[in-house]
């Protein structure tokens, strides 16, 4: 988590940024949270899909450690078609299968709802879709009816940071009362 002032992929800004693509660099921290959201998915009966896959880039290497985990087949979804080769978005054999979707943070959904639109479009099932983080800013209302699953909030990161040292606990409370709940 960082903060500052920071424009979002979905267009809005925010004086939190949950940075989660390195935290595969490191195993001793990445491995705990994988293992966590496997039990999360597994706790809500999300374990028998059929295959789990990853939304490029930031979901690919948390689905790749679920699947791990989960002894389960990993797809993934490009951000857009490929302009070459087979003109694919989505990578994996999803045809007829019941699928979970994969991503680091979701804010709006957006990106979530582009992979379940083309997860879709190429046969598959979608089951429900799978965020690390949930900014809860729109993205679990926006699925077309696809629940979302999460490990933890925007809440849950900056009262962790607050708690950890990361922030102050000023500037958490500061933060948290921009989010317009507390």
């Amino acid at each position: 988590m960082k903060t500052g002032y920071f424009k979002l992929s979905s267009g809005g800004t925010s004086r939190v940024y949950v940075d989660l693509r390195g935290l595969p660099s490191r195993p001793e921290a990445f491995r705990p949270v994988a293992a966590m959201l496997a039990g999360a998915v597994a706790a809500a009966g999300l374990d028998r899909a059929d295959v789990v896959v990853g939304v490029a880039t930031g979901g690919v290497p948390w689905a790749a450690a679920l699947a791990g985990i989960l002894w389960k087949p990993l797809a993934y979804v490009r951000p857009e078609r490929k302009a070459h080769g087979m003109g694919r978005s989505v990578e994996g054999s999803v045809e007829g299968r019941s699928v979970i979707v994969v991503d680091d943070v979701a804010t709006t959904g957006g990106s979530l709802r582009r992979a379940i639109d083309a997860l879709r479009d190429a046969g598959a099932r979608v089951q429900a879709a799978v965020v690390v983080v949930d900014r809860e800013q729109g993205a679990s209302e926006g699925l077309a009816g696809v629940s979302l699953l999460r490990l933890a909030t925007l809440r849950d990161v900056i009262r962790a940071g607050a708690r950890l040292g990361f922030i102050s606990r000023e500037e958490a409370e500061d933060i948290l009362g921009g989010l317009g709940r507390g």
